[in-house]
């Protein structure tokens, strides 16, 4: 108990600024914190995915952040086969989940865009509008237990509330043989960045749950945001007044933790392994044990007895001899205090003439600063790179890489026609007829025009600089497959 209040009161170390990069002990975007309420469930990391594999009915998988590489991990088709097996599922992503480009993706129905929603700043995380709380959907059904115990007390806003960071919309296809709950929503008025107009209805989901229809014990939670477990999204804040000096200013631990609860079911009893796969890494370790008290050296017998008697006879004879002045009375008979004084003065002039003689040595010899760099010294004194590189430091240095984005859409959109028409708006665009994702395919092209050519700054964190450019990639793949052009403006 006492390793776990130090635990959470070292939450107090981390900012939770919607956004703030990389303060106090633990990083914002890390899953430190959610890792230590694995181990609080005392769930042990696995580190081999074949394990998993061999046993769904006592495992957990965790998957949090990028998964292009979960194909390399898992295999073609192993991640829908352990939830068939009775394996339990977490996914947590911004996307992007492609169907037809991800084989586990195809097979369960999910899709994910790397699309960034917004929301109005009331119905927002400390009113920052990447930052929307979500919204329990109404129960369709009373089955106990069921993963919509997961919106268990969950409010709109406040302190109940759940709080994302920068989710994504996500559409589930139904009819894949899994029994499909959609868990939560976003708030109305949400939108993805850079569109007006509300987000579609069928791809307004933060969180689904999925079960295989024949009951087995597989369940899988599915949800399109990760930042919903970052240590700085956990809401603890300080307050002299709370019983441990600080309190949460929303749910998004006590969510994390019925997760956690939902996962280990489905099985003869509670599941006690995990393989936590994030950003493609496995994490072996979720929480480190601290030593309180040093252990006590084991000293060898001979020692032992020495360390016996110095305590037990020398030292208190030692402390007699002090309280009566012998070490001094013997030191005064034997020279005597004009000698002792003699001394002391020869003693203290000789240092200050040593003392002196330094200095003057030191100052004839200094030399000029410029003498004693190196050149190599000056040479890395001097910028390096162009005028772009440096800016490009000094972009990342301050955490925002707009303008290297929006270089970067603009020479992808510059061949394609997308420079702005004479009314300097984002000239028009051209869809195929028979595009299944054409809104969301709008979406994401006039929200890219708007941070490549647009009149307002738009933010570009450097955790979401691999997510643009992935965005970016997709969609002018999509047009050279004839998806769709940008058009003249008449």
């Amino acid at each position: 108990m006492i390793a776990r209040c130090a635990v959470l009161i070292g939450w107090l170390c981390v900012s939770v600024a919607c956004h703030a990069q990389d303060v106090g002990q633990l990083p914002f975007s890390g899953s430190e914190v959610f890792r230590f309420a694995l181990h609080q469930h005392e769930i042990k990391p696995i580190t081999d995915p074949n394990e998993v594999m061999l046993r769904p009915r006592d495992t957990i998988v965790v998957i949090v952040g990028d998964v292009s590489r979960l194909h390399i991990i898992f295999g073609a088709g192993k991640l829908p086969a352990y939830l068939n097996a009775g394996g339990s599922i977490l996914l947590a992503t911004d996307g992007p989940t492609m169907i037809g480009q991800n084989d586990w993706a195809q097979r369960l129905g999910i899709e994910i865009m790397a699309v960034p929603l917004i929301a109005d700043a009331k119905n927002c995380y400390q009113g920052q509008t990447e930052c929307p709380f979500i919204v329990p959907r109404p129960r369709v059904n009373r089955d106990d237990p069921s993963p919509f115990q997961l919106m268990s007390g969950v409010d709109a806003t406040g302190p109940n509330g759940v709080a994302t960071s920068y989710p994504s919309p996500m559409a589930i296809q139904e009819g894949r043989g899994y029994l499909v709950k959609r868990l939560a929503r976003y708030p109305n008025g949400t939108t993805p960045a850079g569109v007006r107009g509300p987000i579609d209805q069928r791809i307004d989901n933060f969180a689904v749950s999925l079960q295989p229809q024949f009951d087995n014990g597989g369940r899988m939670i599915a949800i399109a945001d990760h930042g919903v477990f970052f240590n700085g999204m956990m809401g603890v804040e300080k307050d002299e007044t709370a019983e441990k000096g600080f309190k949460f200013n929303n749910d998004n631990w006590g969510f994390s933790n019925r997760t956690i609860d939902w996962l280990q079911g489905g099985a003869e009893a509670p599941r006690k392994r995990c393989l936590f796969i994030e950003h493609g890494e496995i994490k072996d370790q979720f929480a480190t044990e601290i030593e309180i008290r040093p252990p006590m050296p084991k000293l060898p017998p001979a020692d032992a007895l020495a360390n016996g008697l110095l305590n037990s006879v020398a030292n208190p004879l030692i402390d007699e001899a002090q309280k009566q002045d012998f070490f001094n009375r013997v030191l005064l008979n034997w020279l005597g205090f004009p000698v002792l004084l003699r001394i002391f003065l020869i003693v203290v002039t000789v240092a200050f003439v040593l003392a002196g003689l330094r200095w003057l040595t030191s100052g004839h010899r200094k030399r000029e600063p410029a003498a004693i760099m190196t050149p190599l010294l000056q040479q890395n004194l001097l910028p390096r790179g162009g005028v772009l590189r440096q800016r490009t430091a000094s972009q990342i240095e301050s955490g925002n890489l707009y303008d290297a984005a929006r270089r970067r859409v603009r020479q992808r959109f510059d061949v394609l026609g997308g420079q702005p028409g004479p009314s300097n708006k984002i000239p028009p665009v051209l869809l195929a007829n028979d595009l299944r994702d054409g809104p969301v395919l709008m979406q994401s092209i006039r929200w890219l025009w708007l941070l490549g050519y647009g009149e307002t700054t738009i933010a570009v964190p450097p955790t979401d600089w691999d997510r643009t450019n992935v965005l970016l990639e997709r969609v002018t793949a999509r047009a050279a497959r004839g998806d769709w052009s940008f058009g003249q403006e008449t």
